[in-house]
């Protein structure tokens, strides 16, 4: 039962004109007396107690407003339009008040889509669905009829419900043309239909139903129906309540000023011949928005309010059977709808979007909670990252609440990247704007610049008076021309990409760029080499150079490369290798390289045991071109040529030539590459399979830690080859111009140690320069 507002009746609003008499010129008590009540003695009586006037004889004066009747039986505490009312005796209606008292024989109509509450001073409520008439039965001393007691009603049409007060001690009564009923009953509906059909449905307690002198006693849960005429059906079992599909609560977000459309779905009932829906801006669904009868037996049980406006509302749904009795309400569901209210982003059909952020506000969510992409969040909402998004509102400890999603989209702002030639570079101009086309201030931490084909971008970028960024671009080559290819990003996704093709080739002078105090825009700039990081096999069976990768040097890069045996005595400097390489980009896709190394042996023994080997040389040169222009994805061609003395081993000595394929990848700081190699030696009847594998990850853009795989696999058919493996690690550090680079490796597998030794290590002194920077 739902609790009842408090009722004054010492405080009753201002009664309507029969319940008062206005005082006229010449009125003494007698005269209102007769006038009013029909007799001077006994009216003058009943004036007086109904005002206080004090001793008599006293003077009436004009205006003066008396009271002619005393506390109402019963007072309308709420109506929907449209509701009329009637008095006692009177033929005609008039529209009813919220306020208004009711006495005996009184009566209240409510018409089509309308509805009224009735509060008894004992605070008994009835509750008037549309279309239904009622007359108040008031106190009476003269009524002997059990019905007519204080409270009791006459329905002649439609339907009431009926609240028993917690402290009356005595039944309601309600007089039906097909039957009366005298109901203990905190919950009862009753009702009239079209042939006078009455029925009754019990929730709580019980209630006797007469007619043509039989008496039926309906308890809870039950029901029962009487034909005019005959005497009252036996009772039957109500319907059940139905249950809510998605929980008891819900939350709507409203985008826009035309209201929300709020889907209220439950589960069948056994029994049930159609399901009537109520949406109520009030728990005592009074104050009804939506109601609907749905028939059964359908697919999909549902019933849509329309255009709800942000407030909060509850919804309840009835079973009815086939013989028209109404089941007991299912829970109460609360709708709470909620405005969005938007500081940055536009509000569509769609969800919210805009440029760069999106800041926003929901009203009244106090006791929701968040998710933004599946992960808690705080409110008011701030979504920075660029792409579509999906926030989710659950109502607070309702675990099995239906989400409400909210689709935000955060789109780039608009750049626009203008490159001007000057004096052999490029003043490179940036506007970033909102969505009125106004520079943005403040920190631009997701604005990058990127140079493409060779292009390097200098940094940091200058924030100027009129609010754009300025620069210096140094173009790159691209087929054979020098073009300036800049791309901007925001948050990584790239907006804008502009090229310029420069003018004749002068000499770079300064570019003299105003600047005032911004914080700088990463850009990407001199990176410390991905070479190889295993060195070349040394244990006598083949001399080539180290298998290189898909990564070409930034500019002409030498190298000196100290490859020294790892024993348990010491270093073993006369089997390792001291290598002098230099290789260098002659275009954006070419490198060409030279590699000379020697063998030290009788040089230097270092910590070299047994029979040291006699010194020997070899040279080498490579070719790199590289097939794909993707940015991220490369995919190389490469061949080499080496040369190894007649001091080395018979196996060794000679001349092996490689045609190679490499492929590389770069995702963020991490880097991937692989080398395939078919090596043979012209006149010889054996070949061998060189393959490497090396992944890198780049903290900085000055230091990269890797490891990687070679192994050397015979490739003769028919004819028993090596089988080899060799495994390290290693790192490499950029200062300035100059490259430090450390590695360790171990042959494993069947023919490990004979091709490439045991324990090793690699030391690396490089200096990078000779040309402008370009992509690895």
């Amino acid at each position: 039962m739902l609790c009842l507002p408090a009722v004054s009746w010492a405080e009753a609003p201002k009664p309507v004109d029969d319940d008062v008499y206005v005082v006229q010129p010449g009125d003494t008590c007698g005269s209102v007396a007769r006038k009013v009540f029909g007799d001077a003695t006994t009216g003058s009586a009943k004036l007086h107690a109904l005002n206080k006037m004090g001793a008599p004889p006293h003077q009436l004066v004009p205006g003066t407003v008396l009271r002619i009747k005393g506390d109402p039986d019963a007072r309308l505490t709420f109506i929907r339009p449209e509701v009329n009312s009637k008095r006692a005796g009177k033929v005609e209606w008039f529209q009813a008040n919220t306020g208004q008292g009711l006495w005996r024989l009184d009566s209240v109509n409510t018409l089509r889509e309308a509805g009224a509450e009735v509060t008894f001073r004992d605070l008994t409520r009835l509750q008037m669905n549309e279309n239904a008439l009622v007359v108040i039965y008031g106190q009476s001393t003269q009524a002997t009829d059990k019905v007519k007691k204080s409270g009791a009603v006459e329905l002649l049409r439609g339907e009431l419900s009926v609240s028993l007060a917690e402290l009356r001690g005595e039944s309601v009564g309600v007089q039906m043309p097909a039957a009366t009923v005298a109901a203990r009953s905190k919950d009862l509906l009753v009702g009239v239909d079209g042939q006078q059909m009455s029925r009754v449905s019990v929730f709580d307690g019980q209630a006797q139903v007469s007619a043509q002198g039989q008496n039926v006693q309906v308890p809870k849960d039950h029901g029962t129906r009487v034909e005019k005429g005959k005497v009252p059906e036996k009772p039957r079992l109500l319907p059940e309540a139905p249950a809510w599909a998605g929980g008891v609560r819900s939350v709507r977000l409203l985008l826009d000023d035309k209201g929300v459309d709020e889907e209220l779905a439950w589960a069948p009932v056994k029994e049930a011949a159609s399901y009537r829906v109520e949406l109520a801006r009030d728990e005592r669904f009074n104050d009804r928005v939506h109601g609907e009868t749905v028939p059964a037996g359908q697919e999909s049980l549902r019933s849509v309010a329309r255009a709800l406006l942000p407030g909060r509302y509850f919804a309840r749904v009835r079973a009815v059977d086939a013989a028209g009795l109404v089941g007991r309400a299912s829970a109460v569901r609360q709708v709470e709808v909620m405005r969005v209210k938007t500081e940055r982003g536009t509000v569509g059909p769609q969800g919210i979007r805009g440029a760069q952020r999106l800041d926003f506000t929901v009203e009244g969510a106090e006791s929701l909670d968040f998710r933004l992409d599946g992960a808690p969040t705080t409110h008011p909402v701030r979504v920075e990252s660029v792409g579509t998004h999906t926030l989710e509102l659950l109502p607070r400890g309702v675990p099995d609440a239906r989400p409400e999603k909210l689709t935000l989209t955060v789109v780039p702002p608009r750049v626009d990247v203008d490159v001007e030639p000057v004096a052999g570079a490029f003043r490179v101009k940036v506007l970033v704007l909102d969505e009125r086309g106004n520079p943005l201030e403040g920190p631009l931490s997701a604005l990058k610049l990127r140079g493409l084909h060779g292009t390097q971008v200098e940094e940091p970028l200058q924030r100027q008076a009129d609010g754009s960024l300025l620069t210096r671009a140094m173009p790159g080559m691209r087929n054979g021309e020098r073009v300036a290819s800049v791309e901007a990003l925001w948050g990584g996704t790239p907006v804008q990409q502009v090229n310029a093709l420069a003018p004749m080739e002068q000499a770079p002078v300064p570019v003299s760029v105003a600047a005032e105090p911004a914080p700088p825009v990463q850009d990407a700039g001199a990176e410390v080499a991905l070479m190889p990081l295993l060195g070349a096999p040394s244990g006598g069976l083949v001399e080539a150079a180290p298998l290189p990768t898909a990564f070409l040097p930034q500019a002409w890069l030498f190298e000196v490369r100290t490859q020294p045996g790892l024993e348990s005595a010491g270093l073993d400097m006369a089997r390792g290798r001291t290598t002098l390489a230099v290789e260098g980009r002659v275009s954006e896709r070419v490198a060409l390289g030279t590699v000379l190394a020697m063998r030290p042996g009788v040089l230097m023994r270092g910590g070299a045991t047994g029979e040291v080997p006699e010194t020997a040389l070899s040279a080498s040169l490579s070719a790199r071109v590289r097939l794909t222009d993707h940015p991220d994805f490369r995919v190389l061609l490469a061949f080499d040529g080496t040369f190894a003395g007649s001091r080395f081993d018979e196996e060794a000595r000679g001349l092996r030539l490689r045609p190679i394929l490499l492929a590389g990848l770069r995702r963020d700081r991490w880097a991937f590459s692989t080398s395939q190699a078919y090596a043979l030696r012209p006149g010889g009847a054996e070949a061998t399979w060189d393959s490497a594998y090396q992944v890198w990850f780049l903290p900085l853009p000055m230091l990269s830690l890797g490891a990687g795989l070679d192994a050397l696999v015979g490739a003769t058919p028919q004819v028993p080859g090596p089988l080899g493996l060799a495994a390290g690690v290693g790192a490499r550090l950029k200062l300035g111009g100059f490259e430090l680079g450390t590695s360790v490796r171990r042959g494993f597998g069947p023919d490990g140690a004979r091709v490439w030794g045991g324990w090793s290590g690699q030391l690396t002194l490089g200096w990078s320069g000779l040309g402008a920077l370009l992509p690895q």
